[in-house]
């Protein structure tokens, strides 16, 4: 059986009241948006806030960072994930709350 990578997740402060007002957490899969997808399970309070309806794009109040790269110069929600990478959530706009 492979495992997922596991990417530790940051939260910008205005998101932390919808995950229990943690900083950071722990979640596994081989891409960017099945992190989130994992990161939506575990908290459901995230669904519909970090990305479009259908799955598709991280919403516009949100720019996503694997490493140091924006994720949208890479493959977006496709990007893979490597083991002990660090996933940066940054929230530009209150409707993120």
């Amino acid at each position: 059986m492979i495992e997922s990578p596991v990417v530790s997740v940051h939260i910008p402060l205005v998101l932390r009241p919808l995950v229990g007002g943690v900083e950071e957490v722990m979640v596994s899969g081989d891409t960017v948006g099945e992190a989130f997808a994992a990161l939506e399970h575990e908290y459901p309070a995230l669904v519909g806030v970090l990305r479009t309806a259908d799955g598709g794009a991280p919403l516009a109040h949100l720019q996503v960072f694997l490493g140091g790269q924006n994720i949208m110069s890479l493959e977006g929600l496709a990007t893979p994930i490597g083991d002990a990478e660090v996933l940066s959530i940054v929230s530009f706009a209150a409707e993120a709350a």
